[in-house]
């Protein structure tokens, strides 16, 4: 676990200039961390990159017991292709999750995401490696393109598992959701400690939850209390499209990701909170993976024009 967390020292965590990271480069600096431009800095509008849904049912994550996120050690990311013929795709695959943003082009035909979500009654549960947040049946749903896709849980990585330039940040919020093809499409939120900002009121209101499934694995727990999860999304932020997978194994392909633009605060006490998932606090992140020629779309949001 040494070695992980020595592969985190000096990134997570890092002040910016402004809450709205949007990199218009030509090539990746992956040294440098991220700064604030307008899109003004970027050369013109371009194509949205396709998006290949996968086809058919989508496969199951695999369970987190099966796999960790230490470098060199048997079961880490190096090693998950290996572990199961029916995780190849975790390295061989062409369009893999997460990246490090550093090269994008403005899109303007992707327009707003919309979501239409409700405040109803989920499930937390601990699944050894990250806490998720679950609504049976669903709840709501973001449309992409005419298509709708459906909520059907959230769940937390600490620190980010997307970067932008090569700066990591102290938290990432994945809403994964289907549509009746069981395709995915995630909307990818990330946080600092260092950005302002209230602290995070369902959070907070949730932590007698996470507080009762600390440290154990593969427990669950009903919430009492109906949780909307809109909450999380700053319909002013712009963001970040590409096609991409799931980012734990079977690492199947054809994700559609939506990475948020604007950068949200969390509390130094909301992150220990997630890394309290296992007795011993460690990273649940996977490396950042090549992008094999893709383009990562960007759409401008209300907050960058003000």
């Amino acid at each position: 676990m040494e070695t992980a967390r020595r592969r985190h020292a000096g990134a997570a965590g890092l002040a910016f200039a402004s809450a709205i990271l949007v990199i218009f480069a030509f090539s990746c600096v992956e040294s440098k961390p991220a700064r604030a431009r307008t899109p003004g800095d970027a050369s013109g509008p371009a194509s949205a990159p396709a998006h290949a849904p996968a086809s058919g049912p989508a496969q199951a994550v695999a369970s987190h017991a099966l796999f960790n996120y230490e470098e060199k050690d048997p079961t880490g990311p190096d090693q998950w292709a290996k572990l199961n013929k029916a995780w190849a795709a975790c390295g061989d695959g062409k369009k893999q999750s997460p990246i490090d943003i550093c090269k994008v082009k403005i899109d303007k035909d992707m327009g707003p995401l919309e979501q239409t979500y409700n405040s109803s009654a989920c499930t937390l549960k601990n699944r050894g490696h990250d806490f998720i947040l679950q609504w049976k049946g669903g709840n709501g749903k973001l449309t992409i393109k005419k298509k709708d896709y459906v909520l059907q849980q959230v769940h937390w990585h600490v620190p980010s598992e997307h970067t932008v330039n090569g700066t990591r940040f102290d938290m990432e919020l994945h809403m994964v959701h289907e549509d009746s093809s069981k395709a995915r499409a995630v909307i990818s939120v990330l946080y600092s400690t260092k950005e302002a900002g209230d602290p995070d009121k369902t959070l907070t209101d949730l932590a007698p939850y996470f507080k009762r499934l600390a440290g154990k694995d593969n427990e669950d727990e009903d919430v009492k209390e109906p949780v909307d999860p809109s909450v999380w999304i700053d319909k002013a932020s712009g963001y970040y499209r590409y096609d991409g997978s799931l980012t734990t194994p079977p690492c199947t392909e054809g994700v559609l990701w939506n990475i948020l633009s604007k950068v949200k605060h969390v509390s130094k006490e909301h992150i220990k909170m997630m890394e309290s998932v296992s007795e011993e606090p460690e990273p649940n992140d996977r490396p950042a993976q090549k992008m094999n020629g893709r383009v990562v779309g960007y759409f401008e949001g209300e907050e960058a024009k003000d």
